[in-house]
């Protein structure tokens, strides 16, 4: 029997997301379909709209651009300041305590993740133990990070993500934080048994 219950959302489609762009970052509005959807993403770095996803495998080859995104560790080329968008997210607000050694001109996902789960362990963690309602809505690399440590999956099981926006994310955890059974999506009936097909493939390549 479940002692605590979580659900987990990815945000719903920006325009850069329709764009087929490297959101990174930039603080991109939301696209007709997201607002319809809705209830800090990953730093791409020199990725971040410079090309779409197509045009980029087109510029540095399909094997590269696969590495910079899928991979745990292998980070995307830095942002450098003369990007367009160097000033946009250097200058944004939430990012004003930060001096300018500590705001990453670029993440890997294995970045991301690290600085995801402080926050889950400080912010997201007593709230479970403490029986409150949690949804948690966040951009996907920051939603892996957080799946990837309650399953306890591998850096390779997390580098061919397949988690839809906007589709609830359900977890029924044990009295440790453990999930009692895998991942439960909530949504669409033609969409959701094929991510959860493709996640439950995934799950099985855990350590």
């Amino acid at each position: 029997m479940a002692a605590y219950k979580l659900v987990l959302i990815q945000h719903g489609k920006s325009w850069w997301n329709l764009e087929n762009y490297f959101r990174g970052w930039y603080n991109s509005d939301l696209s007709p379909v997201g607002h319809e959807e809705r209830l800090n993403e990953r730093h791409y770095g020199g990725l971040s709209a410079d090309l779409n996803k197509a045009e980029t495998a087109a510029k540095h080859g399909e094997a590269q651009v696969k590495i910079w995104r899928r991979s745990y560790d292998v980070p995307p080329p830095p942002m450098e300041p003369d990007h367009p968008f160097y000033s946009n997210i250097s200058k944004d607000r939430r990012y004003a305590d930060l001096t300018e050694d500590h705001l990453p001109s670029c993440e890997s996902l294995k970045d991301s993740i690290a600085r995801a789960l402080p926050f889950w362990n400080e912010k997201i963690v007593p709230q479970i133990k403490e029986r409150k309602h949690v949804l948690i809505a966040v951009h996907g690399n920051s939603l892996w990070g957080i799946v990837k440590h309650l399953e306890g999956l591998s850096k390779e099981a997390v580098t061919e993500p397949n988690l839809l926006t906007a589709t609830p994310i359900v977890y029924e955890l044990d009295k440790s934080l453990k999930p009692i059974r895998h991942m439960q999506f909530l949504g669409n009936e033609e969409t959701v048994p094929k991510a959860m097909e493709a996640t439950a493939a995934q799950g099985k390549a855990k350590k």
